[in-house]
């Protein structure tokens, strides 16, 4: 138990048809949140750093806080760097102590994003640590990348079989159709072609875009193949709207300890919602 690499965790949730919570949090107590959510409910789960959040804090200082929280937990917690589009910071980030690193050159042709891609891999595999890479654009904004519809895209089948092999990811997030940040009306989920990419790579699937969908979606990616679950936007309202009902509800209450322990609970109770939505609650 403890702190992992998203490997042997994610092989287990594909072989078993249920997918591992990869949550965004941005300090101790969402990060504490997560973890504490996973443990009450015997899950394996993912504690997801953007680059702008790597940038805020510095890599250093971040993954110290976050392994050792993983460290103390009584069941498998990775530490993932979400959508990072810079090779120097991956660098940075495996160096200081990331079990997973996402190369997201989704952006590029499709040469460009295999070189790229390939590179991350190289510099990882020895260090242990796994690599997540991205093909197709998916619409809305994560971590300041915007992608409008116009220029989203899905991901081809043949694509992403070529991509897979030539590139050694261990996590593959294909375009289906789902977006970050906010749905703005029901989103239309290309389902047979999650089904055909997970059934012809090796590399675990990963459904971005994962605060708005339904749990009868979620259950089909899931089912379909997808292993793993963004979940971003979702941990941010969670963490504005506790502080903002806790303000109301006491307004003029100015001890932090408080505010944090208020927001900790909130926060705890959304991620563990999740965990039993995609089914990892009781694979521990």
């Amino acid at each position: 138990m403890g702190y992992v690499n998203m490997g042997e965790m994610l092989a287990g949730a594909k072989a078993g048809r249920y997918a591992i919570g990869a949550f965004n949090t941005v300090d101790a107590m969402t990060t504490e949140a997560v973890i504490r959510a996973a443990e009450e409910k015997r899950a394996p789960v993912i504690i997801q750093t953007s680059a702008k959040t790597v940038k805020l804090y510095g890599a250093k200082p971040l993954a110290a806080m976050v392994i050792a929280l993983a460290k103390e937990a009584s069941v498998p917690v990775a530490m993932h760097l979400d959508h990072c589009k810079e090779i120097e910071l991956i660098r940075e980030c495996i160096a200081a102590g990331w079990s997973s690193v996402m190369i997201d050159a989704s952006s590029k042709s499709f040469e460009e994003n295999v070189a790229l891609t390939a590179e991350v891999v190289a510099l990882a595999r020895p260090q242990d640590v796994t690599v997540e890479g991205e093909l197709g654009a998916i619409v809305g904004v994560e971590d300041d990348i915007f992608v409008n519809e116009a220029d989203a895209h899905l991901a081809d089948p043949e694509q992403s079989v070529e991509f897979v092999e030539r590139t050694g990811v261990d996590v593959f997030a294909p375009a289906i159709g789902t977006a970050h940040g906010v749905y703005k009306g029901k989103p239309v989920i290309a389902f047979d072609r999650l089904e055909q990419i997970a059934a012809r790579v090796p590399a675990a699937v990963a459904i971005h875009g994962g605060t708005g969908l339904s749990d009868e979606v979620f259950h089909r990616c899931i089912s379909l193949g997808g292993a793993k679950v963004n979940v971003s936007t979702q941990i941010k309202h969670a963490f504005r709207d506790s502080l903002s009902d806790y303000f109301e509800a006491n307004p003029t209450d100015y001890e932090p300890v408080k505010v944090l322990a208020y927001l900790r609970e909130q926060t705890k109770a959304t991620v563990a919602t999740f965990i039993e939505t995609f089914g990892s609650a009781g694979t521990v």
